[in-house]
């Protein structure tokens, strides 16, 4: 397990979706992070209200989809307790709406890296 100082060092932003890492948890962000049983994150984009767009934090995933880059996952467990997940690589995006929110969402498929 890390702290939040451990993993700011390095995610290197307080956002979600850093350059190279992103940070999940279940639900306290405000984030709806699904966790399947095969390992696999489906991760919302950023942005909480509004049609999300390809900008940000998106523009990044959405780089390293096309790049097939991989990136770090870090998911908080309680308060300044972290896990390195390790790494995943973003398989595919859907962008759908979300009928309940009336607004438009990334979703970001992570697969985690040994399972590919």
């Amino acid at each position: 397990m890390m702290t939040w100082k451990e993993v700011l060092a390095q995610h290197k932003t307080l956002r979600g979706i850093g350059p190279y890492s992103l940070l999940v948890d279940r639900g306290e962000s405000g984030y709806k992070n699904r966790f399947l049983p095969d390992g696999v994150i489906l991760y919302p984009g950023e942005g909480l209200a509004g049609h999300q767009q390809p900008v940000k934090g998106n523009r990044v995933l959405l780089e390293a989809l096309v790049a097939q880059a991989p990136m770090r996952v870090y998911e908080r467990k309680k308060p300044n307790c972290w896990q390195d997940r390790g790494l995943y690589r973003v398989e595919s995006v859907e962008y759908r709406l979300e009928e309940a929110e009336r607004r438009y969402v990334y979703w970001f498929r992570l697969v985690p890296l040994e399972a590919t």
